[in-house]
Formats: structure tokens, sequence, C-alpha cells
């Protein structure tokens, strides 16, 4: 008995050890890693494995745990939210308070292993969701027993193949991108396409999404963007984002809304991901947009040249999955996109658009890598609107990418830039495979200079492709001199 005791008091005793330095083996190891950090007096530190909530997350020691903590807090001027290297985070982080020029508010990593992961991908739990909507219990339904009457008979759509097709209703989701038993898999463009090669499709309004799945046996899991972004900045300026990754979103892994003088330094963001950056400014603007050193990549190789192209409810079979690597939408001003790599967007790597009411002007997009080749379609520079304006694209390379740069607005230049290896697309070979097209199909073009650029083995020529085709007025368009190889 005595015997016993002891070695029962030991253990007790060395677990309590263990404890208090924060648990053994290789997480024990980890946590000194910690202990050459100087702490910052203005930061939250965030440890999902080691943290607690009801700390104050001053010290790596004394972490928060969640990005809800995050969430609720009153950040000021000044504070850095600082994620601890090599851990994973589910959810949307949202910043909405205001730092200044000598004190942004910045959101980072601490020590040492991978950069720190926000996720807004998340397993969809199917059987509450059928139940929510007032289907069968059943977590799927074939789609040969979903009948003719209530949710159903609304959302029954032609399926090539009933007897291979499952139904499931998800709530309050957008399945833009997909996982099926933790893999990625084609979507379909409508239901009449689902087949072995295309396995799911949806079908959306006001009482959720009903989900297609093609295949012999009804899916053990579906992960699909539970969340907007990963991390929204909104209505507010003064933010810096530095290396952390940022995977998924229905709308973009970082979404940068009415806000001004926010920088991006050295992130990764893209996997499973509508959109890689997203910075809109309708009814207003969005200045000094530093976009710098990040790589912004799709991870979206999933073959769809087979497919042909359709067009249904604003969508086509040409931007699915991953759409834009880079977006600027509307007023957004006097912004740069610098250094930085992008990777297989399935419409433009980067796109800049403006409603005719918006004015995009004053931005300078250079020395970035540009390229999309795993994908059917995609990869080009879009630039286009009324009052796009003053733009700068200069010393870029483009490359391997199969749709043309389609360069638009007015006052917008384009130079210095190695265009290169640019493919006809197997989904429109008749209208791809110049390296850049001007046309003014939605509103005038005017003094555009395209000069001093490289164009090499471009499938096409003219490798500048200048529209006789056109709505509105085409004019003073400079495209001399080039060099072409």
């Amino acid at each position: 008995m005595k015997k016993g005791f002891e070695i029962g008091f030991f253990s007790f005793v060395l677990a309590v050890f263990l404890t208090a330095c924060g648990g053994g083996g290789s997480d024990n190891n980890n946590k000194s890693n910690l202990d050459n950090i100087t702490v910052d007096p203005q930061a939250y530190y965030v440890d999902i494995k080691n943290g607690n909530d009801a700390n104050d997350g001053r010290t790596p020691a004394n972490a928060w745990k969640t990005l809800d903590k995050i969430n609720k807090t009153q950040l000021k001027a000044g504070n850095k939210i600082l994620f601890r290297a090599g851990q994973k985070w589910q959810g949307q982080l949202t910043i909405s308070k205001s730092g200044t020029a000598e004190n942004p508010i910045s959101i980072g990593s601490y020590g040492e292993g991978t950069a720190p992961v926000i996720s807004a991908v998340g397993i969809v739990n199917i059987m509450d969701n059928n139940y929510n909507n007032n289907v069968d219990d059943n977590e799927w339904i074939p789609y040969t027993a979903i009948g003719n009457e209530g949710l159903s008979k609304k959302y029954k759509e032609d399926v090539p193949d009933e007897a291979n097709t499952w139904l499931a209703v998800i709530l309050d989701t957008h399945p833009n991108r997909v996982k099926i038993n933790g893999q990625e898999v084609l979507g379909a463009f409508d239901s009449s396409e689902l087949s072995d090669k295309v396995k799911w499709s949806y079908n959306r309004d006001k009482d959720g999404t009903v989900f297609y799945y093609y295949g012999n046996d009804k899916p053990n899991q579906i992960e699909t963007n539970l969340y907007t972004s990963p991390l929204y900045i909104h209505d507010n300026q003064y933010v810096t984002i530095k290396d952390i990754t940022l995977e998924g979103g229905y709308v973009a892994a970082l979404f940068i809304e009415n806000a001004n003088n926010i920088t991006v330094k050295n992130i990764q963001a893209g996997e499973m991901s509508k959109q890689g950056i997203y910075v809109k400014a309708e009814n207003g603007t969005s200045k000094n947009i530093n976009i710098q050193n990040c790589t912004i990549d799709s991870k979206y190789t999933l073959d769809y040249a087979f497919t042909g192209v359709k067009e249904k409810n604003g969508r086509t079979t040409t931007t699915r999955g991953a759409p834009e690597g880079i977006m600027f939408w509307g007023g957004v001003q006097d912004s740069t996109i610098s250094g930085n790599t992008i990777k297989n967007w399935t419409h433009a790597n980067i796109n800049m658009s403006a409603d005719n009411g918006e004015y995009l002007i004053n931005n300078e997009v250079f020395n970035n890598t540009l390229t999309a080749p795993d994908i059917a379609y995609g990869g080009r520079i879009g630039l286009d609107g009324k009052n796009a304006a003053n733009n700068n694209f200069h010393d870029n390379t483009i490359k391997d990418i199969k749709a043309p740069i389609q360069f638009n607005g007015h006052d917008n230049k384009f130079q210095n830039n190695l265009v290169t290896d640019i493919k006809q697309s197997p989904l429109k070979p008749d209208e791809t495979g110049h390296a850049i097209i001007i046309q003014a199909y939605s509103s005038p073009v005017y003094n555009i200079t395209v000069t001093n650029n490289t164009f090499k083995n471009i499938a096409k020529e003219p490798a500048i492709l200048v529209s006789d085709n056109n709505k509105f007025e085409i004019k003073d368009i400079t495209t001399s001199p080039n060099t072409f190889e």
C-alpha cells in the first residue's frame, strides 16, 4: 500500500508540474521557444492550444484562445493582434476600429513555425440543416426519393442520372468551392452538368442552399466556406496585416470594404477562397490600400476544359471556382499592388472595375508575377470602367495565361512589362490567344498607352488588338514602341 501510495503521489506531483509548465513532450519544448520573445505592451497574444479567453492576453503565457474574444474587444490605436505560429483558427476575424498613421492596429504572428492560419472553411452539418428546412431527417435524400411536394418540389431540377444523384439542404453557405471527403472537387455550372467528373451543384434562395451531389454513394463529409471572409476590414483606417495565412471565404480571403490606409504584407491567401483580396468601395472611396510581397494563389487546379462555355444568372463556366486574385471594385484610389505572386485565378489574377458613378483612379501595379498554368481559362489583368483612369501597370511579368489582358478606361498606362507564353483557352479558342485586347464594350476608351513592353510567344497575332467592333467610342490609343519576339 505504501509503495502504491508513493507511486501515485509521485505521478500526481509530476502531472501538476507538467501542467504548470504547459504540458509535456513536444508541446513543452515548443513553449520554450517563446522564452526569448520580448513582450509588446500594445499586443494581445492568441494561442488556440494553450490560451484561455479568461486571460488578459497580454503575454504569450496569458494568451487568449479564440477569434470571438478578439471580435468582442474594443481595439485601440497601436494594438497588435498576434497569433501563435503553427496554429489554425476557424471563423471570421473582423476589424472595424482604426489606428493612426503613427500607431496602426496590426495583425501578425509570434513564435517559431509556419504562419498562423485563419480559415473560413468548415464541415457542414447536413442533418441539422435538413431538419431546420423541414426536409426528411436523413442526412442525404436520393434524388429518386425526393418526390414532388414541399421543398423537394420547389428545388427539384433535371439531372442527367437520377439514380446516382443525392440532395441535401445547407443553410447560410455559398458553396463556390467544395471539398468532398477531404478532396476539392469540380462544381457544376448547373445540375444538368453533373457527372463522374463534375460532382456537385447548388440552387440557392432565401430559404438556404440545396446541394446536389453525384456519386454511387452519399458523401461522408462536405467542407465549404461558412464565413464571408476569414479576415474582414471595414469602415476604418490604418490597419497593417502581415505574416499570416488566410484560407477560404465565400467573398474573399481578405475583404477590405470602405477603408483607408491599409497595409498588407507577406501574407498567403487564396486556398478554397472565391477571391484572394477584395477591396470594395461602393458609394465612397477606399484609399491607400497597399498590397506587398504576398502570395495570392487559388490552389485551384481542377480540369474544367471539357465543360464548354455556358452562362446563367450572371455565372459562367469560365469563372467557376476562384474568379479573382486581387479585385479592386468601385472607388479604390491611390493604392499599390507590388511584389506579389498571383496564380491560377479563373477570371483574372488582377481585376479593377468601377461603375459609372465611381472613380477608380491613381492606382499603381508593379513588380508582380502573374501566372495561370494549371487552369483552362483566366489569369488575365482586367481594367474597365468609365471612370477607371490614371492607373499605371509597369514592370510586371505576366506569363502562361489563357485569357487576354483587357485594358480599358482612359488615361491608363501599361509599360515595361514582360508578357510571355500567352495561350488560347480550350473554352474560348476564338476569343483568346492575343496578349492584350482594348475594347470599348461598357464605356468610352481613350488615351491608353501600351509601350516599351516585351511580348514573347503570343499564340495569336496581333499581340495587341485594338477592337474595331465597339459599342462606345475608342480613340487615342498608343501601342508603339514595343518589342515582339
